[in-house]
């Protein structure tokens, strides 16, 4: 059943201002300009689901959705094997 463990890179609510800034996307987030990459939906401090690097080494974000980080969990996990 663990056998197909992977490491989950995740941080702590506090630090979630400090790691946008790192990324470059505290001031999109801020303006309504940040979007989920799969769904095309505003992402806000209440909504937001994940920061993943994709296959051609770019950030991108998630929305909570389930069904998105799904998407997102498939897409990456292709990459990592």
């Amino acid at each position: 059943m663990f056998r197909d463990r992977k490491k989950l890179p995740a941080f702590h609510e506090d630090d979630f201002t400090e790691i946008l800034a790192k990324f470059n996307l505290l001031d999109k987030l801020n303006e309504g300009e940040l979007k989920c990459s799969v769904c095309d939906k505003i992402l806000t401090k209440e909504n937001f689901g994940c920061i993943y690097l994709t296959k051609n080494e770019e950030i991108k974000t998630s929305c909570s959705d389930l069904m998105c980080l799904e998407k997102v969990y498939q897409e990456t996990k292709n990459g990592s094997e």
